[in-house]
């Protein structure tokens, strides 16, 4: 009987910190980190030399069977080869002060003791660059799991551009009620949409309004349901004919997903 005033402050605790409970013989939530990424896996410098030679293989989660789409391509142009590439990558790297897409795999975060640009201290995490490639999906066509949360943050390219402008971008302010708009799109295994998320990586638009995200934030996906696919998209308020200014990069990391058997 002495054990029951225990139990009860556990799961009073439980409620109060929003833990999934782990029923026996139930699914319990699981965590991709990208910490057991292969060094094939990850972009080799700031700029991500291999994402543009096919020497850079995409990272595949294999406990889940989840995948993360990226695509290299290339053309020559009198006498020229250009290459070019979109998706999801893996990457170690966190210069917070090189502006330019020469830095385009620098997340703007960096643990201050660890030096890690990862959430949670880790060294590993995602960076995202807007394309009809990057997409999260699984290698089973029939597959659907229902995704609980991940964490974003900025790019350094993204983020720069915000803050300092570029030839290309203009300086985000609270007098222009400047905006960016990270939108997350869950589809089912036939291709239906099963719902949105939002979430800002800068916002301007309040006075109150927190303005560039500079640290790792979370965003629940428990709105999308069971899904096969996830794919994204960008707005921004700095918009012109072209399409949007802002570099459209993202990073994410620690995705969690529920309905994985240990």
């Amino acid at each position: 009987m002495k054990s029951f005033p225990l139990l009860i402050a556990l799961c009073i605790a439980a409620l109060f910190v929003r833990c999934t409970p782990c029923v026996p013989g139930e699914p319990k939530p699981f965590v991709v980190t990208f910490e057991d990424a292969p060094q094939s896996a990850l972009a080799n410098s700031i700029y991500g030399d291999n994402l543009y030679e096919e020497s850079y293989i995409p990272y595949v989660h294999d406990p889940t069977g989840m995948t993360f789409g990226y695509a290299y391509s290339s053309f020559e142009y009198e006498g020229y080869v250009y290459s070019s590439w979109n998706g999801i990558v893996l990457s170690q790297w966190a210069d917070m002060y090189t502006e330019g897409y020469t830095n385009q795999c620098s997340v703007f975060y960096r643990d201050p003791e660890t030096g890690f640009g990862g959430h949670g201290n880790s060294a590993t995490f995602a960076l995202v660059y807007l394309g009809t490639d990057a997409v999260i999906s699984f290698e089973d066509s029939e597959k659907e799991m229902s995704f609980l949360s991940l964490f974003v943050a900025n790019s350094t390219y993204t983020a720069l551009s915000m803050i300092h402008g570029d030839m290309f971008c203009k300086t985000f302010s609270y007098e222009d009620k400047d905006w960016l708009k990270l939108i997350f799109t869950g589809h089912d295994k036939e291709g239906t949409i099963t719902g949105t998320t939002d979430f800002y990586l800068a916002d301007f638009r309040t006075p109150d309004s927190g303005g560039v995200v500079t640290s790792w934030e979370k965003v629940d996906l428990t709105s999308l349901g069971h899904v096969h696919t996830i794919t994204f998209s960008m707005e921004s308020s700095d918009t012109g004919a072209y399409g949007m200014n802002t570099p459209a990069y993202f990073c994410m990391d620690n995705i969690i997903v529920e309905n994985y058997p240990l």
